[in-house]
């Protein structure tokens, strides 16, 4: 065998037992194949006719890891879905408005002891439904102590959202979205988020302030406190206080006209079981009503800034939104077990997986949350990872579907522990 031969061999060997890294095959501790298994199941997933198309990003340590697309943005016109795209981000929009309200705190404006009447005096008329089954009709009782800020942050406040199959989630959900309620939005119900706050503050609470955990449209009374205090729209105070410094560009409650052909319909799943493009969509342009429940416009990319900022607590590429002992307030849970799955609760607007075993300020491993419209992430904030799932499909699929779809591809990717 000649040297040169002895040589290549000899090459070859050390590139086989070199670390993955090398190869692109590993990054920040993640494979890449592993997680690229989530396009395989976006492209079956579109086969199957169960989405048009979906996007999502991993990032690890700050460096984006994995950002890819499949499918379609639009099944009838059979456009492809780029990774540029725009999407209705429905309660992901929360828990931006959250960060906001914590800067309010941080600036003493407000405090979450601050009874929500102080901001909007039609609180104070609240009672408390007695027989959920007779709707907004209900018997009801007074209230035993005032709603206050940190209560509409935590979703304990005993308002509802209108989401669920109980007649009076039902009757409220048509006081703030329209009669035709869950099968058609009437976007055009309500001008202002002041109006919709008010139309929601019509309807019995669910239960007593403080007393349990349930899924509201407090962020639109939060929304309103966001306006009174600063003497802004909540559009120019996110745009001047959270998107600037982070330079999320793309995110607002309307479209640029020219990023409008970036948006992604809503696609829903019709009674015939057939996947088609809603004729019942979001405005894009032209809203006045500035939600705090839900109405942003966002990319992938943009969010992953926000998500960032979190994990860095507070600061991204110089720019400080929140000090990290704010952070640090908004990832204890505040409702104690009354979340419903097991070591989880909810802080000052986030959802929190978190180890029991470790001390309060500590026990935070993930922050979560998703949007209606199907869009979802999760922020692991002890192995510094973000992961974000964007789509626009309905019926909602809630934490059981893609969320876990998407939570367990990153996690088998993980190679580091």
């Amino acid at each position: 065998m000649t040297r040169n031969n002895k040589s290549l061999i000899l090459q070859l060997l050390i590139l086989f037992f070199l670390p993955k890294t090398l190869f692109g095959q590993v990054n920040e501790g993640l494979d890449l194949t592993k997680l690229s298994k989530l396009n395989d199941y976006i492209e079956e997933q579109v086969k199957a006719e169960k989405l048009a198309g979906a996007e999502f990003l991993i990032a690890r340590n700050n460096k984006i890891v994995i950002h890819s697309s499949r499918g379609f943005s639009n099944l009838k016109s059979k456009k492809k879905l780029d990774k540029n795209s725009i999407y209705f981000i429905q309660s992901m929009t929360k828990p931006i408005i959250s960060v906001a309200i914590m800067q309010l705190y941080e600036r003493d404006l407000i405090d979450f002891d601050d009874k929500v009447s102080k901001y909007i005096p039609e609180v104070t008329s609240l009672k408390v439904a007695l027989d959920w089954s007779k709707g907004i009709d209900s018997p009801t009782e007074k209230i035993k102590s005032p709603v206050t800020i940190g209560q509409l942050l935590s979703h304990s406040s005993g308002l509802s959202h209108g989401l669920w199959k109980n007649k009076l989630d039902r009757d409220i959900g048509k006081l703030i979205y329209g009669a035709n309620y869950p099968f058609f939005t009437d976007y055009s119900l309500h001008k202002t988020v002041e109006d919709r706050a008010k139309a929601l503050l019509s309807a019995p609470l669910m239960f007593q302030p403080g007393e349990n955990w349930y899924y509201s449209a407090g962020g639109d009374l939060l929304a309103v406190i966001i306006e009174k205090v600063t003497k802004q729209t909540v559009s120019h105070y996110l745009k001047e206080n959270i998107f600037e410094p982070l330079g999320m560009n793309d995110t607002s409650y309307n479209v640029d006209p020219e990023a409008l052909e970036r948006v992604m319909p809503l696609h829903y799943t019709n009674n015939k079981r057939k996947l088609i493009v809603s004729k019942n969509q979001p405005p894009r342009r032209g809203t006045s009503l500035y939600g705090g429940t839900h109405g942003l416009y966002s990319t992938a990319l943009d969010y992953l800034k926000f998500c960032q900022m979190i994990i860095n607590g507070g600061k991204l590429n110089g720019e400080r939104v929140l000090k990290k002992k704010t952070v640090g307030l908004m990832k204890i849970n505040q409702v104690g077990s009354n979340y419903s799955r097991e070591n989880q609760g909810f802080g000052f607007g986030f959802a929190i997986e978190y180890d029991p075993s470790l001390k309060l300020e500590e026990k935070a491993q993930s922050l979560y949350w998703g949007g209606y419209f199907n869009t979802r992430f999760f922020i692991d904030l002890k192995k510094n990872i973000v992961a974000i799932w964007m789509t626009q499909k309905l019926p909602n699929s809630s934490y059981e579907g893609y969320h876990q779809v998407l939570k367990k591809n990153v996690y088998d990717a993980i190679i580091d522990n």
